[in-house]
């Protein structure tokens, strides 16, 4: 199983709210990949929209997405844009 870690950081100018938080739930769905974002707080899985949420991350914030499974690669390259702000 490949596991990837890759620092980030949010560049979305309104954070990490309720829309980034499905779309990483959908990310992780879509890639049948174990994904969890670091953060200086804690760690939290990022299928539980409600715990990212949690995180509270604004623009500017800098966290480590850790990605497990085959797709891991492909999860880590659409969540760094997401976070960018482009469309995924």
């Amino acid at each position: 199983m490949t596991v990837l870690q890759k620092e980030m950081k949010v560049g979305i100018h309104c954070g990490v709210h309720g829309r980034v938080a499905v779309k990483l739930a959908e990310i992780a769905e879509k890639n049948k990949v174990d994904m969890e974002i670091i953060s200086e707080k804690e760690q939290v899985n990022c299928r539980s929209i409600l715990e990212v949420l949690g995180l509270a991350l604004v623009q500017g914030s800098h966290i480590c997405v850790r990605a497990e499974g085959k797709q891991a690669a492909k999860a880590l390259i659409t969540v760094k844009s997401l976070l960018a702000g482009q469309k995924i």
